[in-house]
């Protein structure tokens, strides 16, 4: 079984080769009492955008547009597996970019003491990238930005923080800074 490899400022990038299917899996403390939202930009070459997430309910679909899916909602930590994205590599020359995010939904004021932690995993290889060094009143983070290769698809550790304002989303400051062009409104989930 090959061993778990972190990425890291030093080591930022990852190929990740062969075909099946890639997961990003986010795991954070039970004690936090928070609920965060992981989520991902899609661009696709024909020219379709969408942010997989479960705020607006958009979990999306691995077998067709936009080969991207979100598997649950977990308010608050307690479910083992957390939250995880599951990418279609099989199409992965339909993506112009991917961008995998978190932000804090309700329950925290940063991400200092959730203990984040998000698995990438694929047939290949797995790669494990730490959410350790938020800065005070960070409540979001862009995490790892993907990009097709010839025949891999490539990740690039991010962990970029943002601060939501009351005008600005967490989701319309991480559209900004990479340059995914999405129209967003204002959305709540409905009670639990």
């Amino acid at each position: 079984m090959p061993r778990t490899v972190d990425l890291t400022k030093q080591a930022p990038r990852a190929e990740i080769a062969g075909r099946g299917v890639l997961q990003v899996n986010l795991n954070w403390s039970v004690t936090s009492e928070a609920d965060l939202d992981l989520g991902c930009m899609v661009l696709t070459r024909d020219g379709m955008g969408i942010a997989v997430q479960p705020l607006g309910a958009e979990f999306g679909a691995l077998d067709v547009w936009p080969y991207v899916s979100l598997d649950q909602d977990d308010r608050t930590g307690e479910t083992s597996d957390g939250e995880t994205l599951r990418i279609s590599l099989e199409h992965r020359h339909q993506f112009t970019k991917l961008l995998v995010y978190v932000y804090i939904y309700e329950g925290a004021v940063d991400f200092r003491t959730l203990g984040g932690v998000v698995t990438i995993s694929a047939p290949s290889g797995t790669w494990r990238i730490h959410l350790d060094d938020s800065p005070a009143g960070a409540t979001a983070c862009a995490i790892a930005r993907l990009t097709p290769g010839r025949t891999t698809l490539d990740v690039h550790r991010e962990v970029r923080w943002f601060t939501a304002k009351a005008w600005v989303s967490n989701q319309q400051l991480i559209d900004r800074a990479y340059s995914f062009g999405f129209t967003w409104v204002p959305g709540s989930k409905p009670p639990q």
